[in-house]
């Protein structure tokens, strides 16, 4: 199981620059992303908004074709 965000192990992350923040929970509807890793948050682009929608889509879509 992975490392909670509030982990007091300074270890984790050397500096928090050291994070490429490619692990992210996103929220289409606010326009944010969070890292998983070093929990920096940012707003996404339109370019990171539109790939999220279509990722987000075709799970959709894979899990309604699942259920049928």
């Amino acid at each position: 199981m992975g490392r909670a965000m509030d982990d007091d192990n300074s270890d984790y992350l050397d500096e928090p620059d050291d994070c490429d923040c490619e692990d992210y929970d996103a929220d289409i509807l606010e326009g944010r992303a969070r890292c998983f890793r070093c929990g920096r948050s940012w707003r996404m682009t339109t370019q990171q908004l539109s790939a999220e929608t279509r990722w987000q889509a075709s799970m959709f879509e894979a899990s309604d074709a699942d259920i049928a």
